[in-house]
């Protein structure tokens, strides 16, 4: 169930009892990612769920993200833990790009955060 958009992949490994990782590579430029993220994460989430897993989200060896991509992920981390579902979020620190990213992902959830919410952000 690995998707292929463009130049973006994101491969699904389940080796790990009770974890769905999905290893992000490419490059994200789409200007409506959400058109092909939207119905793959919505099955995959509620498989998710079925599963009781959590799902890890890993960004270290992606190339390139835009904003629309951005937007999608806060809607995407949003459905999730709605559903109740456990986050995981994985980025490479090193990179500047990703580390700028990535704060400025956590600090557009902050204000839907709800009991501390459901996704932990790991930079690496």
């Amino acid at each position: 169930m690995n998707l292929h958009a463009d130049e973006l992949t994101i491969e699904l490994d389940e080796r790990t009892p009770g974890t769905i990782g999905l290893a992000w590579t490419g490059r994200s430029a789409s200007r409506s990612p959400g058109a092909v993220l939207h119905p793959w994460f919505d099955q995959l989430f509620s498989y998710a769920r079925e599963k009781g897993a959590l799902v890890e989200l890993r960004f270290e060896k992606l190339e390139h993200f835009n904003s629309s991509t951005i937007a999608v992920l806060i809607q995407l981390i949003n459905s999730a833990q709605e559903r109740g579902l456990k986050l995981s979020v994985t980025y490479d620190a090193q990179l500047k790009w990703q580390s700028l990213s990535f704060d400025a992902l956590k600090r557009a959830l902050r204000p839907f955060e709800s009991g501390g919410g459901g996704v932990r952000f790991v930079g690496v």
